[in-house]
């Protein structure tokens, strides 16, 4: 009896082994497994009988919102620090898909760009009052036409008429910035506060090189102040961007004459007279200069 017993404990132990591995039981939960690691402890599989939802269990252990779904698929969520969730495509950790807890490397914080010098300041400032080309072509034709216009004059009125339109197109800059230092000036000269126009001005002429009508609003300063050398040197200039600037022509031959050159400034009173005719100031200086240096009438 007992050799037959032990011949069908024999007999049936071969035959599970024939029959392949062993069923898990409904009480032993089942474990999913990832080739190369050690086996999750504790962590339900979708085959699990009578467990609550999977999402349920790993918000349990610190994951939010279901990262892994009931059937074993990943979705996407955030995974806490340090946190490891298996999805099918191996281990979702708090740094993406890899190792487990490991972060990305973070970028290098970009350095915030130099300041600016005072230099490159100045110079940033100067770029943005360059009038534009179109408008500069515009403003020199339209000057032209008002010079020809001007010394074809008939008479007084007529050329007083065009002489206030071309001052106007003098008085005026492409800059809001150099037009309101201007106004400042003019406040400031009107006050009789010749310092504090020059010091507009200084800026204003190191901020619009080329609008000639800073340059001859400082050498009018610098002129009332008793500056004659300062105020010929920016007249000098004027004449340089503005040839046809008839006010600083007659200031520089107010200068020559104040400085004993009464035959230079003979000279420059003729040419203001050439450009801005019908000028009774002009032609009494001309007529008397010409009296004292010729030694005869016009």
């Amino acid at each position: 009896m007992a050799q037959a017993a032990r011949r069908l404990a024999g007999s049936t132990q071969a035959a599970l082994l024939a029959a392949g591995p062993a069923v898990a039981r409904d009480d032993a939960p089942p474990q999913l497994t990832i080739p190369g690691a050690p086996p999750p402890v504790g962590v339900p599989g979708p085959g699990d009988a009578g467990r609550r939802p999977d999402a349920d269990i790993f918000r349990e252990f610190g994951h939010e919102f279901g990262t892994v779904t009931p059937g074993g698929g990943a979705r996407a969520g955030r995974v806490p620090d340090g946190g490891m969730v298996i999805g099918p495509g191996g281990v979702i950790g708090s740094g993406g898909l890899g190792s487990g807890g490991q972060r990305p490397p973070q970028r290098a914080e970009r350095k915030p760009p130099p300041r600016p010098t005072p230099q490159e300041k100045q110079a940033e400032i100067r770029r943005a009052l360059v009038p534009h080309v179109a408008v500069a072509l515009a403003r020199r034709k339209t000057l032209d036409e008002l010079y020809a216009k001007l010394a074809a004059a008939t008479d007084e009125s007529e050329a007083k008429g065009v002489a206030s339109l071309i001052n106007a197109i003098w008085q005026r800059s492409p800059s809001d910035t150099a037009n309101l230092l201007m106004s400042r000036a003019d406040t400031a000269m009107a006050a009789q506060d010749y310092p504090a126009a020059l010091r507009v001005l200084d800026r204003l002429v190191a901020l619009q090189p080329d609008w000639a009508e800073a340059w001859n609003r400082r050498a009018t300063v610098r002129f009332l102040a008793g500056n004659l050398d300062g105020s010929m040197a920016d007249v000098e200039h004027v004449l340089k961007l503005e040839p046809k600037h008839f006010a600083a022509l007659s200031g520089l031959a107010m200068i020559l004459q104040r400085t004993g050159f009464d035959k230079q400034a003979l000279q420059v009173y003729r040419r203001s007279a050439a450009v801005y005719p019908h000028r009774p100031d002009v032609e009494q200086a001309i007529e008397k200069l010409s009296l004292e240096v010729e030694g005869q009438g016009i």
